[in-house]
């Protein structure tokens, strides 16, 4: 299998950048939104290879509200864990650190799903990943779902 490539999509400017699809370099099926602006791209990458993948522990799963911009309730609860946002980002991706966790959130721009993030979790032990992860669902309001556990849960 080959890898997909990023492309610029120029045709789709967001905040002085443009978004970055993925594709088969010599075509096929229609190009995938994967980030609203190339600076997104690249943090989330970092934070993503640098962070997320040397933690203990790890989850992923979807935030869910029918009827709200997600990151706008996510934040507030997230600041109050102590997490800081290494780089500001736009409505479909948010990156959020502190010492002993990591949590990445995104959305594909253009796909009209607006009430829907994904997210990577990974913390120090299981214990401080369902702490933030009760909190956020306590405190937003936000329905939470963990599809895997990394090593899995026993």
């Amino acid at each position: 299998m080959m890898p997909l490539h990023a492309f610029y999509d120029l045709d789709a400017p967001a905040r002085g950048d443009a978004t970055v699809t993925a594709r088969y370099a010599r075509g096929g099926d229609d190009p995938i939104d994967r980030f609203e602006t190339f600076h997104e791209m690249l943090s989330w990458s970092a934070l993503f290879r640098f962070r997320f993948e040397q933690m203990p522990q790890r989850c992923e799963g979807t935030l869910y509200r029918e009827d709200s911009d997600l990151l706008s309730l996510l934040v507030p609860v997230l600041s109050s864990l102590g997490f800081t946002q290494p780089i500001a980002t736009g409505r479909y991706c948010g990156l959020y650190e502190r010492a002993d966790a990591v949590l990445s959130c995104g959305g594909t721009p253009r796909e009209n799903l607006e009430n829907v993030r994904t997210f990577l979790l990974g913390g120090s032990n299981a214990g401080v990943l369902r702490r933030i992860l009760g909190e956020v669902a306590k405190e937003s309001s936000l329905e939470v779902e963990v599809n895997t556990w990394t090593p899995a849960l026993r």
